[in-house]
């Protein structure tokens, strides 16, 4: 009996030994490529996938490879991402454009209905404002000229505040485009255009400029409030604020020149209180402004396609330095 029981225990204990095969457990492997961040404005932080990377543009972050969402923080500046899709032991360069918070350019644009190379200038300001940027981020104001052809309808309307400003920045050309009172793009070149306009995008405002509008008794009233944040370097006795009415999407059966164009934006209608403008030489300290202004409505114009364009320049330099609009 008790060599029975001996065999028993013997066996367990053989048989409690042996092991089942080793299970493969299949660990997965990453696989990381690279992402080169760039950005117009430089030390903004960057963000991987809602993170905090503790990196400043610009610079590079090592990931692993999908879809991953990019984006750039920096104070006084809107913030911006970007998805992209990073790739296996390469190296994927993605460029950002930082707005400053509430900064308007202002385009001028002066061109005539014959003016063949201005068919490209309007489409392109026409896709700037409307689309690539928004109106409120662009403004164009177009300044109609009595060359090529001295019947320009829009030019006729109102040939004192078009000479005023053709005058101010010596406009011997159609097309020629300023933005922001002292830089002049390749008006038929979108690329010099759009470059110009997001430098200037980039940088932050020393003025906020809000307009509002409504219509009585056939009556164009404008509000204007300038808020002033920032002094440094400002010469309030040099300052200017122009206010500008502009009527848009006006159409014509025919073309009212040679160049075929029968639409046109954003045409200024009159210059309020003129065109040289109101002096902002009493302002000298921070603080919110308001100004209005009123215009008869002309019978011609189609109230519902009014706008006013605010903003305020250097009479001696001619820069802009902020604009507004009710767009």
């Amino acid at each position: 009996m008790k060599n029975v029981l001996l065999i028993i225990i013997v066996s367990s204990l053989f048989f409690s030994c042996q092991t089942n095969p080793p299970t493969t457990i299949d660990i997965p492997v990453s696989e990381f490529g690279t992402i080169k961040i760039i950005s117009n404005v430089s030390d903004a932080k960057i963000f991987l996938d809602g993170n905090d990377t503790g990196k400043l543009t610009p610079d590079t972050l090592k990931t692993t490879v999908g879809t991953h969402t990019i984006e750039l923080r920096k104070n006084s500046y809107d913030i911006t991402s970007q998805n992209v899709n990073v790739i296996k032991n390469n190296t994927v360069e993605i460029n950002f454009n930082l707005y400053a918070t509430d900064k308007v350019v202002l385009i001028e644009d002066f061109a005539n209905v014959s003016c063949v190379p201005c068919v490209t200038s309007n489409k392109i300001l026409e896709q700037l404002t409307n689309h690539t940027f928004g109106r409120k981020r662009l403004v164009a104001i177009k300044f109609p000229t009595n060359f090529p052809s001295p019947v320009d309808p829009f030019y006729l309307a109102n040939g004192p505040d078009c000479n005023s400003r053709m005058g101010y920045y010596s406009i011997i050309l159609a097309p020629t485009n300023v933005v922001n009172g002292k830089l002049k793009p390749i008006p038929s070149d979108s690329n010099d255009v759009k470059e110009k306009v997001i430098g200037e995008l980039a940088k932050i405002p020393q003025f906020k400029i809000d307009v509002q509008s409504n219509i009585n008794a056939n009556n164009f009233i404008i509000d204007v409030s300038v808020e002033v944040k920032d002094l440094t370097n400002l010469d309030f006795s040099k300052l200017v604020l122009h206010t500008v009415v502009t009527e848009t999407n006006i159409e014509f059966a025919t073309p009212p020149g040679s160049n075929g164009e029968t639409k046109f934006y954003d045409v200024m209608r009159k210059m309020l209180p003129d065109n040289q403008g109101e002096s902002l030489a009493s302002i000298n300290q921070t603080g919110t402004y308001t100004f209005q202004r009123q215009l008869a409505i002309n019978s011609a114009w189609a109230q519902s396609n009014l706008n006013a364009v605010v903003f305020i320049q250097n009479k001696e330099t001619k820069e802009v330095y902020q604009a507004g609009s009710t767009f």
